[in-house]
């Protein structure tokens, strides 16, 4: 009798350990808020984990892991948007603002998203486009997180997504030659 139930036990555990083979896992980045982060840390940290998202949205994985990365990804625009605020400080009001909304914005509905962030009107008015790219660091990858909030469930919502993140990495791009120009 202790034989099987040694048995049966172990059975159990290395059930346990198994990843069906089917399931997708997911790198949620960790974000390191210790001071060795540097500018060139945080944008390289931001590219990966932006294509690393539009590879979960093409291989269709769930909508809570999509929601995990995308939340991610607006939390390593931060310390690239403080940077950037550093280096532009013309930039500093608009930026303050949509940072301090980066935990509102997936919760609201799509439109007020568009309208809000995106078009800018919740937001102080810029004189510089370097100021908008930035913005956009935070504002695309919070509008996936609220799709995938609502639930990300055709072929034409899927693109919909993909296209938020294959947008932020072209005003990536915009940020990171700001910044190192």
């Amino acid at each position: 009798m202790k034989k099987i139930i040694c048995i049966t036990a172990l059975l159990a555990l290395s059930a346990c350990n198994e990843t069906p083979k089917n399931e997708t896992l997911v790198a949620i980045p960790t974000i390191n808020k210790d001071e060795s982060q540097t500018p060139n840390k945080s944008f390289t940290q931001y590219k990966q984990s932006a294509k690393s998202l539009v590879k979960l949205i093409e291989e269709k994985a769930d909508n809570n892991q999509i929601e995990k990365s995308a939340e991610a990804l607006v939390a390593l625009s931060q310390p690239i948007i403080q940077a950037f605020k550093v280096k532009f400080p013309q930039c500093n009001e608009y930026l303050s603002a949509v940072s301090e909304a980066a935990s509102i914005i997936p919760s609201l509905p799509l439109a007020e998203i568009e309208t809000g962030y995106h078009a800018d009107g919740k937001l102080p008015r810029i004189t510089d486009v370097k100021c908008y790219h930035a913005k956009d660091l935070l504002v695309h990858p919070a509008t996936v997180q609220a799709m995938a909030v609502i639930g990300i469930e055709s072929d034409e919502q899927r693109e919909k997504a993909k296209h938020e993140v294959v947008e932020v990495i072209e005003h990536f791009t915009q940020v990171e030659q700001a910044y190192q120009g």
